[in-house]
């Protein structure tokens, strides 16, 4: 029999919001809209020159995993490593050099959260770290709720969560980098995305770089159906969109457990700061992933506007359901339009009850229930329509026609005598 255990913690099924909210935040911490529940916002780097060498920016993620190895809050993390072809790997890491051979960011999805088993069963561990993308902590944090394994070891005393705008299969290692650039994954020695495009750091100094648009093919569908950029529900988040230089993390530090514990790493001086930081940057990066959206073909768009609808309302409609509910005032920010335009919208639609708004919150009508709604209308109109064109217009155009062409008719008639 099925024991729905992959349902249950799948980052993608239902997940309670309210619940972890309330747990992780107690309502004591003030909600971002682009950037969810944080305590401060930094940029910082490690003061470690060992981790620095190897460190994919500012080596905030491998300092904050040592230090809490160090001082007892972790006996190991689920981590994620490569082989030489850079293929990912889910992997227990339980000292310096374990976690420090997993550095840097590997760009292609794994299965991190697999070595869950084996630190329960194998290796017995009661306190564990989990570093991921916002839908694996997503999975992690439903783990914490109650685990399928054990109830004395497996718990999870630090999430740290990486900024992520979208994953992509291994084929642009594979296929991309190799076959396309022609380059030996074997002489990579780091990748990295930023200030719009992909770049390949080789072992003998040598960088190629090419347009983000090009490795768009190789993202995981998946990904575009995700809102989280900055891993809403972490302890700590990490990345590096908005740092102060490349050679530094921005963080947002999130729960008590998160900003104390990353407090405790300043003190001890693992870690220095500093207030110098882009946060509309990284307000944009995020807010861009909110309103992602497959866009509308041609074809649908064109189905939509016979339902005498216009390209804005269209478009303030979409980009509504992409959110999920808001303000006015948001929705006005997001699509780059004034207020008044994007309220007139919001009129229009909740008049033909596509939208709902109450008490300043704004959310669309589930597209079904919208266009069985226009489609009974329709039906109605047109119904209504041919209803008139029987009983009014076809007898008087019957009348006119007898009227004027009756000679017409008389000698077809007599025709047919002869």
């Amino acid at each position: 029999p099925e024991c729905s255990t992959c349902f249950r913690y799948c980052p993608r099924t239902y997940f309670p919001e309210d619940i972890f909210e309330e747990e992780l935040f107690h309502g004591k911490v003030n909600k971002s809209y682009p950037l969810g529940f944080y305590q401060k916002l930094v940029s910082a780097k490690s003061t470690d020159s060992e981790i620095l060498k190897v460190a994919q920016n500012g080596g905030v993620v491998s300092t904050l995993l040592i230090h809490a190895l160090d001082t007892g809050l972790i006996d190991g993390v689920l981590l994620t490593d490569r082989d030489d072809k850079w293929f990912p790997k889910p992997v227990i890491a339980r000292n310096k050099d374990e976690i420090l051979s997993c550095v840097g960011s590997k760009y292609t999805i794994a299965s991190s959260v697999n070595t869950y088993k084996d630190a329960i069963n194998k290796f017995k561990l009661e306190k564990l770290a989990f570093v991921g993308t916002p839908c694996q902590i997503r999975a992690v944090r439903k783990l914490q709720l109650g685990s399928p394994l054990s109830e004395e070891y497996g718990k999870f005393t630090l999430i740290i969560g990486l900024f992520c705008y979208s994953n992509y299969s291994y084929d642009l290692m594979k296929i991309f980098v190799q076959e396309e650039l022609g380059v030996s994954l074997s002489d990579v020695k780091k990748f990295d995305i930023s200030h719009g495009k992909f770049y390949v750091y080789m072992n003998n100094e040598e960088i190629k770089d090419v347009q983000i648009k090009r490795i768009k093919k190789y993202k995981w569908i998946s990904c575009q159906y995700c809102k989280d950029y900055s891993a809403e529900i972490a302890d700590i988040s990490v990345g590096s969109v908005g740092a102060f230089n490349d050679n530094c993390n921005t963080v947002l530090l999130r729960t008590d457990i998160g900003t104390k514990f990353f407090s405790d790493a300043v003190e001890a001086k693992k870690i220095i700061t500093s207030n110098n930081f882009n946060l509309s940057k990284i307000e944009e990066a995020s807010l861009s992933k909110k309103t992602r959206i497959t866009q509308t073909d041609r074809k649908a768009l064109l189905s939509m506007q016979m339902l005498n609808i216009s390209d804005f309302e269209i478009r303030t409609y979409t980009t509504l359901m992409s959110l999920g509910t808001t303000s006015e005032s948001i929705l006005s920010k997001i699509m780059k339009t004034e207020k008044n335009t994007v309220r007139d919208a919001l009129n229009k639609l909740k008049q033909r009850e596509w939208i709902i708004a109450t008490n300043g919150s704004i959310s669309s009508v589930n597209p079904t229930l919208v266009f069985n709604n226009e489609i009974y209308k329709l039906k109605k109109l047109f119904s209504e329509k041919i209803e008139k064109l029987k009983t009014e217009v076809l007898p008087n155009l019957e009348t006119m026609y007898i009227q004027n062409n009756s000679n017409h008719l008389r000698h077809d008639e007599n025709l047919d005598l002869i």
